[in-house]
């Protein structure tokens, strides 16, 4: 159902971001409570996950990690939409904030969890996969990385209009995305090793969540340094489907775990 749920919102969340009926009220109130529900759709799906696990090892620690990182998340959407529904301030100006903070914090726990995920699977003596896959992935990670350096974290960095705070912030992001969806991938490809869809799956889902918000936090901060983003903007589609998905690979993990405890 979860599943169904993201299709048809992201459907909805497309067509309103292009029509933006209603105006740009209606469009901030859409475009500050959506996250909101789908970060807290996601805490609660996560919350459910780790309290599926019957002891207390390197899995679930690395569940609960995940959980507060997004717990984190729905702190700052939450205090986001109130600082401007609420208090009527324009965040694109009042930038960094408090919201900020907590989306900048919530990048510790979800590394280590991910991070935790990975050196538990080596210890279990898993089998990790071929080197060649590994190298093709720090390729690719470090033209990604040189690429963001050139069109994005250059640019940043020696704009003299900024101040300091700022450009560290808008740099932080797609750094730290960078950094927290390369354990993801590399534990979606130790998953689909075990030849079991419902092994990979939560991996997969993950994977996939942790990509959107990269693209959506690489564009963001290019974006925002432009001072060209705004309440509608279709990037915030990929938060939104980003929530979801981890939800989502929150449950198909707490399934795979029932599914062990039942037998």
């Amino acid at each position: 159902m979860l599943l169904i749920f993201i299709a048809v919102l992201t459907v909805l969340n497309v067509v309103y971001y292009l029509g933006q009926w209603g105006g740009p009220s209606v469009l901030q109130y859409v475009s500050d409570t959506l996250p909101v529900l789908t970060s807290f759709i996601a805490v609660v799906c996560l919350y459910h996950t780790f309290k599926a696990f019957k002891e207390i090892d390197f899995a679930r620690v690395s569940w609960v990690l995940i959980f507060i990182g997004i717990f984190f998340d729905f702190l700052a959407e939450t205090t986001y939409a109130i600082l401007e529904i609420g208090f009527k301030i324009d965040m694109n100006e009042y930038f960094p904030s408090l919201a900020d903070i907590f989306w900048c914090t919530a990048y510790i726990p979800l590394f280590a969890g991910l991070f935790m995920m990975f050196f538990g699977y080596k210890r279990s003596g898993f089998p990790l996969g071929k080197m060649k896959v590994y190298a093709i992935i720090a390729a690719s990670s470090f033209v990604v990385f040189v690429a963001m350096a050139y069109f994005l974290l250059i640019p940043i960095l020696s704009d003299n209009e900024s101040d300091d705070i700022t450009k560290l912030f808008y740099m932080y992001y797609p750094i730290a995305d960078l950094l927290t969806v390369i354990p993801a991938i590399i534990l979606f490809y130790i998953t689909t090793l075990f030849g079991r869809a419902a092994i990979s799956l939560p991996m997969r889902m993950l994977s996939i969540g942790f990509v959107c918000f990269t693209m959506a936090d690489m564009l963001y901060a290019y974006l925002g340094w432009l001072d060209i983003y705004g309440n509608g903007n279709l990037i915030d589609v990929l938060w939104h489907v980003g929530y979801l998905v981890i939800g989502l690979a929150g449950l198909y993990q707490k399934e795979l775990v029932e599914s062990v405890n039942a037998q």
